[in-house]
């Protein structure tokens, strides 16, 4: 469905507040928990500003992600930022670190600061609804990446559930050839966000209709590398007949791979997964090991696509309210096109 949205203001606004826990998960798959930095200086309230771009520029929109510590939020930004650059406009980053209450004030001082687009990946859709509906109110247009909002002007992301299950029927069809078809999995998972848990459920449901005799024995939150080895290592001790760990992120996959790897466990027989086909993901992939299969949501083609809805809605043009990424399955029989 295609919409046309009119500004009051004639000036508009990119706004990123940039958090310092940008490099949280750059984690060699064969490296040790204790190796890897993943956070940095404590932000307070909704997070540090740092302007990039034209100070002096007309377009200034304000957006706020879910966490700088996940990587695939370093390349979307990033991408964001490299588009707003280039068309002159003035950039900000909002980094909420999974808290809701920080990205609830971070939109409503978005609006108190005049802004006249808004992009936001939602800590939680309900929680920051009455912060969108201040910015809806205020003629500021709400470009939502990920979750859809219901007061939202269009929605940009790639479905959560076909994202899990790109990984699922990877990681399934590996069970059948390695294993046949039979074997227990863990599942690391981040169910504090809603449109996560469709993911994970996306990923148990791709492996069971390639794997039916799979059996998901351990189901467990982990939200970064180091925290993901300790809960990939609580699987393996617990189930010493486990044949794999596959995470909703590839955080989670190269915290489980490094668990692995410490376990000893051979590489030809136990499998590990993500979503996101991070850098160093895919690095993993090419060199080989238990890390082998990952989804890629295209943070390039997102931020893409962001702009250029925000920028229709801002000229008053013709835009989709609904805008699908498509997601890849990333293994090591297509790792040389990344």
């Amino acid at each position: 469905m295609k919409r046309k949205h009119s500004l009051i203001s004639t000036t508009v606004g990119l706004l990123f507040v940039a958090g310092l826990t940008a490099c949280g998960a750059e984690q060699d798959a064969g490296g040790d928990p204790e190796d890897v930095d993943t956070g940095g200086e404590t932000e307070e309230a909704e997070g540090e500003t740092e302007e990039v771009g034209d100070a002096d520029a007309d377009i200034r929109i304000g957006m706020s992600v879910l966490d700088l510590g996940n990587p695939f939020f370093v390349s979307l930004t990033e991408d964001v930022e490299a588009i707003a650059e280039e068309d002159g406009y003035e950039v900000i980053i909002n980094d909420p670190q999974d808290d809701v209450n920080q990205q609830i004030d971070a939109i409503q001082n978005f609006v108190s600061q005049g802004v006249d687009a808004i992009i936001v990946t939602a800590t939680d859709q309900n929680a920051i609804d009455d912060a969108v509906t201040e910015a809806t109110e205020a003629d500021i247009p709400v470009i939502a990446h990920t979750t859809m909002l219901e007061n939202a002007d269009a929605w940009v992301g790639a479905d959560e559930y076909d994202m899990g299950t790109a990984l699922g029927e990877q990681a399934g069809d590996w069970i059948n050839e390695v294993h046949d078809g039979a074997g227990e999995v863990g599942i690391i998972n981040f169910d504090q966000i809603e449109q996560v848990i469709d993911r994970k459920e996306g990923i148990i449901d791709g492996i069971k209709e390639q794997a039916d005799g799979a059996e998901v024995v351990g189901d467990q939150q982990a939200g970064d590398p180091n925290a993901a080895y300790e809960v990939s290592e609580g699987f393996i001790q617990a189930n010493p007949d486990l044949v794999g760990i596959f995470s909703f992120n590839d955080a989670g996959a190269l915290g489980a791979a490094n668990a692995a790897e410490a376990a000893g466990l051979d590489d030809e027989e136990f499998a590990v997964g993500g979503i996101d086909a991070v850098p160093e993901a895919i690095e993993a992939i090419r060199d080989g090991g238990h890390l082998k299969f990952t989804v890629d949501q295209q943070p390039d083609l997102t931020a893409e696509t962001l702009m250029d809805v925000t920028n229709a809605i801002l000229n008053d043009e013709d835009y989709e309210e609904e805008n699908e990424i498509e997601v890849q399955p990333v293994s090591e029989d297509n790792i040389d096109d990344f």
